[in-house]
């Protein structure tokens, strides 16, 4: 295989974790970094041994990149996405992909308008334990799903920028930026069923606590995102699935995870657990990951360069993705559900 040439836009701690990623697969090479702050572009270049620039812009006229990897905060996406794509570069964005659906649209037809490649860094389904259970649900040994329920946050930690507790920046709070990890793998797992309806109720605590866990060289007045969101999503085949979304949890409560209801048993995710039933029993069917290689959604993205197939994270997936979070917020904004 040939070695991809990659540029990464975003020099924070995202653009690091880009640049790690990429330095970690044998058909990578990062050749250049941009960031508008100097400093941040200047230390990562000196740190990976790269060129830096202030502007992406310049990057792309500086040099032919296979790959672009976005780490920006969701505002800008749009408009570095279709440079990027223009310039003959395949792209791979963090998450989330966009500020809304009508944003995520135009950068798919964008990327099949240039017949190049975009995809997304949730990197969840690259797990064993994700892999694992997604072949298990393939398969209907479960029966027919009835109903998911996922939970997701942080322990008190709002994250302390303004490109993740400003709407106009982030596009949103905490299902925005950190369950849509969670929903997109077991989305996935599950076999990535329609949505076609959602309903939800958002709240922000933080402004409303006696001393307000604020990360950040400022006052609580400053957010203006949700830290909880619960919401309710119907699919197409008749499941449904809870969404609960949670900045502000305390440390005892529950971990991240998911959980799945079929006809015939239980399965759960984070751990990777699965039960069935046998007549009065309940056997513990789990499969043994242990020794199972991780993949990488960098390496993902580069093998399907190089091998001209699609990658496994597909547009219409992230669509998909991007219209439930987009109506979780509808929905809780407007009070009513929202039809897709």
């Amino acid at each position: 295989m040939g070695q991809l040439r990659v540029g990464i836009v975003g020099c924070g701690a995202h653009g690091r974790g880009h640049i790690k990623g990429y330095t970690a697969t044998p058909t990578a090479e990062v050749v250049a970094v941009a960031d508008l702050d100097p400093e941040k572009a200047n230390e990562a270049a000196n740190d990976f041994k790269v060129e830096h620039h202030a502007d992406y812009r310049e990057m792309l006229d500086r040099h032919e990149l296979d790959i672009v990897s976005l780490a920006l905060p969701p505002a800008a996406n749009l408009d570095a996405t279709l440079a990027s794509l223009e310039a003959g570069a395949n792209v791979l964005i963090s998450k989330p992909l966009a500020m809304n659906v009508e944003q995520a649209k135009q950068m798919v037809e964008a990327a099949d308008r240039c017949g190049k490649r975009l995809s997304m860094g949730l990197q969840n389904r690259f797990s064993p334990e994700a892999r694992a259970l997604r072949a298990f649900f393939a398969d209907g040994k479960l029966g027919h799903v009835y109903h998911t329920r996922i939970w997701h946050g942080h322990e008190m930690h709002i994250p302390p920028t303004t490109t993740m507790y400003r709407r106009e920046l982030a596009g949103g709070g905490v299902v925005f930026h950190t369950t849509v990890h969670l929903l997109d793998v077991t989305l996935w797992v599950l076999g990535n069923p329609k949505p076609v309806r959602v309903s939800a109720s958002s709240y922000q605590r933080l402004g409303r606590m006696k001393t307000p866990r604020v990360s950040w060289n400022g006052s609580a007045d400053e957010c203006d995102i949700e830290d909880f969101n619960i919401g309710l999503v119907h699919f197409g085949d008749g499941s449904t699935m809870t969404i609960e979304s949670n900045w502000m949890m305390h440390p005892r409560v529950r971990p991240s995870g998911a959980e799945v209801l079929g006809d015939w048993g239980v399965a759960s995710l984070r751990p990777l657990k699965i039960e069935v039933e046998d007549g009065d029993d309940i056997v513990d069917v789990t499969p043994n990951t242990d020794g199972d290689r991780p993949g990488t959604v960098y390496e993902d993205f580069c093998n399907s360069i190089l091998e001209n197939r699609p990658p496994t994270i597909l547009p219409n997936e992230m669509l998909d993705v991007q219209r439930i979070l987009d109506a979780l917020y509808e929905a809780a904004d407007t009070g009513r559900e929202i039809h897709l």
